[in-house]
């Protein structure tokens, strides 16, 4: 019964093995940039500062906008003293102090302001009738510097803001999702190394096993044991460092997918990154065309051309034009009185002492600069665009060297196997040939994630 009870324990073994690896979640590149843009803490700050300037812009347009304001009120009169010097000065008088209920409203525009007011019911003094006004007034600013007005040129500035906002916001996004799959890539190959490892390790110390039978057996010396002791603990050594790299590259990619640092996760195998170009004259033409920094600085252009115009706009006349009517009307009979009148006023700056002169060559000065700035980031740019380009094709052929390298390092080791096995190759000799081929299949695992990391950068400096 016991032995029955062993036989089912050992055979249950490899299955519950089985189960305990499964319950590991593996992540693919899709999801973990998914996470990233989702759960992690930078891309939460970039949206919400991103929220603060669009809600700076809505401030702005709103107080750009119409708006209607009403108001109510009471007054009232007491006339006191002699009666007839009261009645002949016009402190009793319905049109310039009318006592009573009183109602209005204020349209405001950009540069128009239209308000009506109505006192419907004045009370009647000693010597005057019951009495109502209604007035209404509109002022109208022609031009005041920039089209649209100072108000219009906070708006557009504000746009330019917003929409460089936005392209900071991408150029971020896009930096998230490059870091993401940079961390990705880097796990992705402490996975493999640290896979690779463990094979190597297994076949040290498959050989030094084989070493340990035959110097028991007198046909390996002390020096071929020692070796083959150091080959095998040295790759126990390698397996130690590729799962220490392998822990720290899960805990990078966990923080920024936002997962707590004790998860536990795998990655699944992704295939080597690509550019969708055949040239490096096609890589610097495209990333030109994507990269973030370059609109930043015509945006910068834009706003500083905005400020150049409300500028010279202060050495232009400023040209407004009012008008209203106020009208009384009594209610004990038909007569009724009305007063109209309209005013056009022209005012501008006689002498400023050259501020605004001076402050327009600032500003083309400014832009100067910003043209200059444009230029050399071109010219960083494609530089940057064609080293990473560069990068790529010689790290592709140390792959290819690699490969050789594995090929030719493998076939080394089968050759002096079969000649250690027919005495004509030493203990030595088969030791050397092993840790070459570990040398060489770890030179391209390093390699193949030199490769992706390259092709990773190349799309980063290309706006991607």
């Amino acid at each position: 019964m016991k032995l029955t009870a062993l036989i089912f324990l050992t055979a249950l073994c490899p299955l519950l093995s089985a189960i305990a690896q499964e319950s590991v979640p593996v992540v693919t590149l899709a999801q973990s940039i998914d996470a990233t843009l989702t759960n992690g803490d930078d891309i939460k700050i970039l949206q919400r500062s991103l929220d603060v300037v669009r809600a700076q812009h809505a401030l702005n347009v709103s107080r750009n906008s119409l708006s209607l304001a009403g108001s109510a009120g009471y007054g009232a009169v007491w006339p006191f003293g002699t009666e007839a010097l009261v009645l002949s000065k016009s402190v009793s008088s319905p049109l310039s102090n009318p006592p009573g209920a009183v109602a209005g409203v204020a349209l405001s525009g950009p540069m128009t302001n239209v308000s009506v007011s109505a006192i419907p019911y004045v009370p009647p003094v000693p010597g005057t009738d019951t009495t109502g006004v209604v007035g209404a007034s509109v002022t109208q600013t022609l031009w005041n510097g920039y089209p649209g007005g100072q108000n219009q040129a906070t708006v557009d500035k504000s746009l330019l803001t917003l929409q460089g906002k936005e392209l900071a916001t991408e150029s971020g996004t896009l930096g998230l999702i490059y870091n993401v799959k940079q961390a990705y890539y880097v796990m992705l190959g402490a996975q493999r190394s640290l896979a690779l490892r463990k094979q190597i390790f297994e076949q040290q110390d498959s050989v030094l096993k084989q070493i340990t039978a035959i110097y028991e057996l007198k046909l390996a010396s002390t020096a071929d044991l020692k070796t083959a002791q150091l080959n095998a603990r040295s790759a126990q050594v390698d397996v130690d460092s590729a799962a220490n790299d392998l822990h720290f590259a899960r805990l990078g990619l966990a923080t920024l997918m936002g997962f707590p640092a004790e998860k536990d996760f795998t990655v699944a195998d992704a295939p080597q990154p690509s550019v969708k170009v055949d040239t490096v004259e096609q890589a610097v033409s495209a990333g030109l065309g994507r990269r973030v920094d370059i609109k930043l600085v015509e945006l910068n252009i834009k706003s500083s051309n905005v400020d150049l115009a409300v500028t010279r706009g202060q050495a232009t006349p400023t040209v407004s034009v009012s008008g209203g009517v106020n009208w009384l009307y009594d209610w004990s009979s038909v007569m009724h009185a009305g007063v109209a009148g309209a005013a056009v006023k022209l005012s501008m700056p006689i002498l400023d002492a050259g501020a605004v002169k001076n402050q327009v060559d600032s500003i083309l000065r400014q832009n100067d600069v910003y043209a200059l700035q444009e230029t050399q980031l071109r010219k960083s740019i494609a530089t940057a665009i064609q080293s990473a380009w560069q990068a790529v094709q010689i790290d592709g052929e140390k792959l290819e060297v690699a490969r050789l390298g594995v090929e030719a390092n493998d076939l080394q080791y089968q050759i002096v196997s079969a000649q250690r096995d027919s005495g004509t190759a030493s203990n030595q000799d088969l030791l050397t040939a092993a840790v070459n081929l570990a040398n060489a299949r770890n030179a391209l695992a390093t390699a193949q994630s030199t490769v992706e990391l390259a092709v990773l950068q190349l799309q980063n400096v290309m706006g991607y």
